[in-house]
């Protein structure tokens, strides 16, 4: 991946040229590095990453392999400034903000929380160009333009197309499951790159990130060992090629069933992460 890999499309983020005012709406890509709350300021307890742009915010939390992302804020971000509102004395504020960092400061009504206050104002600190090692590699599947690789055909962005029991008169089953997965919104997606694989579901608003290691154009391996030899085995799944854009992939079941998952190319440029935006600009869900 190059290192433009982290960044959005033109038609969702504008980064601003001058990085030196702190009067700025904050655009870009955003790691909250404090939260001053309940226990004081403390090196930020979560790796959260706010996605800023002209018409949404997302918020991306990473949790080891497992990641959320969605539209928490509701609001797009945009300097307030770090005094109250005239209407609303708890409104969220947004000061000390540019390209590099702002502050953001809310208002928690949360009880017994670890290190939200309960009825105070909490405050978080965000910088740009800060990742952790599994968001940074997130960030730059779902933020970079649908790719390709002649040596690897897997390398790209899969879109669910459905599940089949036994890969038994495929044609006339991969057009009912096409045809019934036309209109539905809660879609399953892959990202597949040189040594990752990226899953996200929309009904789940996130996913998952793993090592992925390519045997063979029918077998791939999925998942090591995690840190502190922690045994997690990886999974073998033999590969069933419908063409070069449509694949089913074996997988095990509970009550050890075996199925498969049905995958087409997604064959356009734009870069999941603006799919994902536009279903909270457009209002669908």
């Amino acid at each position: 991946m190059n290192r433009t890999g982290i960044s959005l499309i033109a038609a969702f983020i504008f980064l601003p040229f001058v990085a030196n005012a702190q009067v700025e709406n904050p655009r870009g890509i955003y790691k909250m590095m404090t939260l001053t709350g309940k226990q004081g300021e403390i090196k930020a307890p979560f790796d959260q990453y706010k996605i800023c742009t002209d018409s949404v915010t997302l918020m991306l939390n990473v949790q080891g392999r497992q990641f959320s992302l969605g539209n928490t804020d509701k609001n797009v971000l945009n300097f307030t400034g770090e005094e109250a509102d005239a209407h609303d004395a708890t409104a969220t504020r947004i000061f000390n903000s540019n390209a590099n960092h702002f502050t953001l400061k809310w208002w928690s009504t949360t009880p017994s929380h670890l290190y939200f206050p309960h009825n105070d104002w909490c405050t978080e600190y965000y910088e740009s160009g800060q990742y952790s090692e599994n968001a940074k590699v997130i960030l730059d599947a779902l933020s970079s333009p649908t790719a390709t690789d002649h040596r690897i055909p897997f390398i790209g962005t899969w879109r669910m197309v459905g599940m089949m029991d036994e890969l038994r008169d495929t044609k006339r089953q991969l057009e009912k499951l096409r045809e019934g997965n036309r209109f539905k919104t809660n879609i399953g997606y892959l990202i597949f790159t040189p040594d990752h694989v990226i899953m996200y579901s929309n009904s789940r608003s996130g996913g998952s990130i793993d090592h992925v290691a390519y045997a063979s154009k029918k077998k791939i391996m999925i998942g090591k060992n995690d840190a502190n030899n922690t045994p997690r085995r990886a999974t073998e799944h033999a590969i069933t090629w419908f063409g070069k854009d449509c694949f089913a992939m074996e997988v095990q079941l509970e009550g050890y069933r075996t199925d498969h998952e049905i995958w087409e190319r997604v064959t356009d440029t734009t870069p999941l992460l603006n799919k994902i935006a536009s279903r909270y600009i457009s209002g669908s869900r």
